[in-house]
């Protein structure tokens, strides 16, 4: 009894450290829960039942509504935010064309500060970090900024635009479901041609390298990625949603979101869309992606290039050829100098002046047949 009874406080404290390792990490998971659905920003949790309050744009902004999005803008911005206002209607054409319904039906509300500084102004909680461009999903607001962070590129304000409402439009669609980083992201980038330019590289030296990463390995390198918009597995990920939603593959697409939304797993969602496994699916696209930006472009591009500086060399030399005649053809002055050299020369001035002289005295002179002799200077006529 007394040995049982001093085994049972410790047992008992086992079990109590036991159920508050459980309790802390079930925390995190719980709080994450209660978090808002946020894209394009170092915090990714998602809630559609979060509650944030949202701070009214400044006073200084102006405001204009179209009745299914509320643009707020800064004065300063108001020269590049006016094509944004009158193409947002074809974008959102466009969104619903690829997503298989119509989208962005609820108000949506996009904020344009002028620099980053006023993001923290615009955004629920503010905002750290390097981002200049947020989305929450369950409170239908995109914040942009208009300016780069300091040592950062230039933003494209556009691009960003169609970025942001890309992400708002499949989390209406999807109905707020949890899906991997790299599929939103994916879907965003391919609707916003987010550096297609650098993206085709990247993919194109992955491809010939065989360094492509299998999509099973996306979401963890597209987390730890320092230059997301620049790295690979971003580039992998806006070329997976480029395939899956290209030519007849789209109504495909579109079944697997009708999927996600009634709770399947996207993994499962797409491999009954497809009618394929993960795996089969990724060989079509690597597939794809050799084809697309393989071997065969890469030669056609050097070809193109070889052809291009070689016409540029005969244009050069035309050009130079125009200006300066070219040297007579050496038969043309073998010729020449033959003429020449059989030409009979010419009688020198002594001997014409002779001749003319000559040619006058017989002239004036009547009997010139008469024989005549020089004696001291002077000519006698013999009779």
């Amino acid at each position: 009894m007394t040995r049982s009874s001093r085994r049972r406080p410790a047992g008992f404290g086992l079990r109590l450290a036991a159920l508050l390792c459980v309790a802390i990490i079930a925390a995190p998971a719980r709080l994450a829960g209660a978090a808002p659905r946020v894209y394009d920003a170092p915090a990714a949790p998602r809630d559609g039942s979060a509650d944030l309050p949202m701070p009214p744009p400044p006073p200084a902004y102006h405001t204009e509504d179209l009745g299914w999005i509320e643009f707020a803008y800064h004065p300063s911005t108001r020269d590049r935010v006016r094509p944004l206002i009158a193409r947002a209607g074809d974008l959102r054409a466009e969104l619903g064309a690829l997503l298989g319904r119509d989208v962005l039906t609820a108000p949506v509300k996009v904020r344009i500060a002028d620099v980053p500084a006023e993001l923290d102004d615009l955004v629920p909680g503010g905002l750290a970090g390097r981002v200049t461009a947020i989305s929450f999903g369950a409170l239908r607001l995109a914040v942009l900024s208009a300016s780069p962070r300091l040592g950062a590129e230039a933003p494209d304000l556009e691009g960003s635009f169609r970025h942001a409402l890309a992400h708002l439009a499949l989390d209406e669609v999807t109905g707020g479901a949890v899906v991997p980083r790299w599929f939103h992201e994916g879907f965003a980038a391919h609707v916003a041609g987010d550096r297609g330019a650098r993206r085709a590289q990247e993919l194109s030296v992955a491809a010939l390298r065989g360094r492509l990463l299998p999509l099973d390995e996306l979401e963890a390198n597209l987390t730890g990625a320092e230059d997301t918009a620049g790295s690979l597995p971003y580039a992998q990920a806006a070329d997976v949603v480029r395939f899956l939603v290209e030519d007849e593959r789209r109504q495909g697409f579109v079944r697997a979101l009708a999927q996600v939304r009634g709770g399947v797993p996207l993994e499962a969602a797409l491999g009954a869309a497809y009618v394929s496994t993960g795996r089969e699916i990724e060989l079509a696209w690597r597939a794809n992606v050799a084809r697309r930006y393989g071997f065969v472009p890469v030669l056609a591009g050097s070809l193109l290039a070889i052809g291009l500086l070689v016409s540029g060399r005969l244009a050069v030399q035309r050009l130079r050829g125009r200006r300066s005649p070219p040297p007579p053809a050496p038969r043309r002055r073998l010729r020449a100098a033959s003429e020449v050299r059989h030409r009979p020369a010419r009688p020198s001035t002594v001997q014409l002046v002779a001749t003319l002289g000559a040619r006058h005295r017989n002239e004036v002179d009547g009997d010139a047949d008469v024989p005549k002799v020089e004696h001291n200077g002077q000519w006698h006529t013999l009779h």
